[in-house]
């Protein structure tokens, strides 16, 4: 063989030696897949957050470091150096999930800078596992400026409905930062009882509604994006409450801001059976006070029937009361049965009533 050739062959053999034991260590390095940063103005808070991942798996990262570099926007020109630290995987409240490829970190802003809303940042990251290997050094900037809170008004809403009535609510909702800033409207409400119940969203997607999918996306919405948001309820003519209901309406936006509550009280009229209400036996010619609640309703009727588990029963009216008293002082007749019911109605809607929910027994 030529001793040139030989020499050259040589050569060669080192280079792809070489090359592959780059390779191979550089396969055992971690990798930044990418750097994340969110900022919330109403919490004063910056999230950052990377995926990393370790050929020899995730418990192989020993550390991920980063280093923040920050300026207010309008008044200083450069940009300062945040305490080094790193991020942590092991869960809230740094973290999101534990031990998974996401490493984050919660940062207070008004730590590096103050009360303004508007500043920009630059983060660097960096990764290292347990055999001393680093990733490349990853970084990502943004600008994070002044954001308004969303703004809502009441578009249209009953002032009073009946049970069992079909009830739409649609509100007006915008923001400075356009509607796409809209992350969502919502409503929650005050029943009469003094409980809370909600929240229940409000949609801008233009599907009408439909009562056999009771889902979000089928709310009633006419025209999709047009910032008009809608729900349609059907309200439960069951319902033992009436009386008066705060409806309270809010829209939040993307970074955490919401809008001022819109409030609208909506009265319900009815009437609520109290008693008798369960299986008991009463006697012939006894005083039993039968007693109700009700609001928006001058004068109830009060009826009894024999034959409750008929259809229809046959109801006698027993009398005609102010609403207000809640009670009346029933004597009650010479019957025999089983099948006894009360119904209670408003004397002037007779669609506004309610029902003994058990049937009780008169007996000799």
């Amino acid at each position: 063989m030529n001793r040139h050739v030989f020499i050259i062959m040589i050569i060669l053999l080192a280079l792809a030696a070489c090359i592959n034991t780059t390779q191979q260590e550089s396969a055992t390095d971690p990798v930044i897949e990418s750097v994340t940063l969110n900022y919330s103005q109403a919490n004063k808070s910056l999230f950052i957050s990377a995926e990393v991942i370790d050929p020899q798996g995730r418990d192989n990262i020993a550390s991920v470091a980063f280093r923040l570099y920050h300026k207010d926007l309008l008044n200083v020109a450069e940009e300062s150096l945040f305490p080094d630290t790193v991020l942590s995987n092991s869960g809230p409240p740094l973290d999101i999930i534990q031990e998974d490829n996401f490493f984050s970190y919660l940062l207070d802003s008004t730590t590096f800078v103050g009360n303004e809303d508007s500043f920009w940042v630059r983060v660097t990251v960096q990764a290292f596992d347990k055999d001393g290997n680093s990733s490349e050094i990853e970084e990502r900037e943004d600008e994070f400026k002044p954001n308004s809170r969303p703004e809502l008004f009441l578009f249209d809403s009953p002032s009073n409905y009946e049970k069992g009535d079909t009830v739409i609510f649609k509100v007006r909702a915008t923001d400075p930062q356009g509607v796409s800033d809209i992350s969502s409207v919502y409503f929650s409400v005050l029943q009469p009882n003094g409980n809370y119940k909600g929240d229940w969203e409000l949609v801008d997607n233009g599907l009408p509604f439909n009562a056999n999918l009771w889902i979000e996306q089928y709310f009633g919405d006419e025209i999709a994006h047009d910032g008009i948001y809608t729900n349609t309820i059907i309200i439960n003519k069951d319902n033992e409450l009436q009386g008066k209901y705060t409806f309270y309406f809010m829209a939040r936006d993307i970074h955490g801001s919401q809008s001022d509550t819109t409030e609208k009280i909506i009265t319900v009229p009815g009437v609520h059976l109290l008693s008798p209400n369960w299986a008991d036996t009463l006697r012939p010619y006894q005083t039993y006070t039968i007693t109700w609640e009700s609001a928006y309703v001058n004068k109830v009727t009060i009826q009894y029937t024999t034959n409750a588990n008929s259809s229809p029963p046959n109801y006698q009216t027993i009398t005609t009361e102010f609403a207000v008293t809640g009670s009346y002082d029933w004597e009650i007749p010479y019957e025999n049965s089983a099948n006894c019911k009360i119904q209670i109605f408003d004397a002037d809607s007779t669609f506004r009533y309610d029902t003994s929910d058990n049937s009780f027994t008169i007996k000799p």
